[in-house]
């Protein structure tokens, strides 16, 4: 048996491990698209807020540095807790946060729930790759595992852009 396939943990469950990639493929997708609205939308959403194309480009810059930060931010919370809480945490809060973003009534408003969304994304990028690695059945599961969830982001993208 190659190395690519021998189990990396061999008492552990594979049902477990492609429920989990798959779970995790569909939230990585739900992120995206969430991600990539905005730049899509910000002409219109600039126009019902009453503000200039520039101001509404911040959100999405916002967005973005707001998930560099959750990025950062996961790395210590992975060593104090344990991982699928801060996985489950990222993803509710990012349920909740995307639900309030679309009632919001002005910018001020608007632009701390884009920094929230982008922190709750952020939070679980570190924590989905460490959380796959210690359910992968082989190694070629996880490199597998690994590359599916990266497709999850280019697949939202990809529809947002059709849309």
């Amino acid at each position: 048996m190659s190395s690519l396939t021998q189990p990396l943990f061999p008492n552990k469950n594979n049902h477990k491990a492609y429920l989990a990639t798959l779970a995790i493929l569909l939230a990585k997708l739900a992120d995206s698209v969430e991600i990539y609205i905005p730049a899509v939308i910000t002409q219109a959403v600039s126009c019902d807020l009453n503000l200039d194309a520039k101001t509404g480009y911040g959100l999405s810059l916002a967005l973005y540095l707001s998930i560099a930060t959750g990025s950062l931010i996961s790395i210590p919370l992975t060593q104090r807790f344990e991982i699928r809480h801060i996985i489950l945490f990222s993803v509710y809060l990012t349920v909740l946060v995307t639900v309030f973003c679309g009632l919001v009534p002005n910018y001020a408003t608007l632009l701390t729930s884009r920094i929230l969304i982008g922190v709750s994304v952020g939070l679980n990028l570190t924590p989905v790759s460490v959380y796959l690695s210690r359910i992968a059945p082989t190694r070629k599961f996880l490199e597998t595992s690994i590359t599916v969830v990266l497709i999850g982001y280019t697949m939202g993208g990809g529809w947002v852009g059709i849309l």
